[in-house]
Parts: C-alpha cells; sequence; structure tokens
C-alpha cells in the first residue's frame, strides 16, 4: 500500500517530456515517474555494490585467491585477537 508522497518541482518543458515519455509506455505520469525513480535507484545502487579493477589489480587479487600467502605472525595475532572478541555459540 502506497502511503508516502514526495513533491517534486519541475520545469514546464521537463514535466511535458516526462508526460510523453509516459504516454508513449501507457502509463500515467506518476507511475512513469516512480517506475524511473526506481530503475535509476537501482542502477546508483548496484554500481556502489560493485568493485571496478584494473587488468592489474585483478590478476593481483585472482593470484592471491588461488595462491594465498602464509599467515605471518601479525595476521595470526590479528586472527587471534578477533577470535577472543567473538563469542563462539
Amino acid at each position: 500500500m502506497k502511503q508516502e508522497r514526495l513533491d517534486v518541482r519541475t520545469s514546464a518543458s521537463e514535466k511535458k517530456k516526462f508526460e510523453s515519455a509516459a504516454m508513449l509506455l501507457g502509463m500515467n505520469l506518476s507511475s512513469f515517474l516512480r517506475m524511473s525513480a526506481i530503475e535509476k535507484s537501482t542502477e546508483v545502487l548496484k554500481q556502489q555494490d560493485t568493485i571496478h579493477l584494473s587488468d592489474r589489480a585483478r590478476d593481483a587479487f585472482l593470484d592471491a585467491l588461488q595462491n594465498p600467502p602464509k599467515a605471518n605472525r601479525a595476521l595470526k595475532k590479528a586472527f587471534n585477537d578477533y577470535q577472543k572478541l567473538v563469542v563462539r555459540e
């Protein structure tokens, strides 16, 4: 159930453009704007969740996954410190 409301100010030319696009899709203006905002929001959030690596960085990352280095003293200490903080079930 839709309970929230958004108020948006726009120019007459922008509104006309939105209405024309909505009409071409057989939608009312409100539905068109909601759909467009959801699509754009999804795209922006997806970009935020995506990591982009250069070819060199990608190769280094994959190599580290396939050939992980041995744990050094600092890593072992960090792991042990973490284990002390985590409550085991």
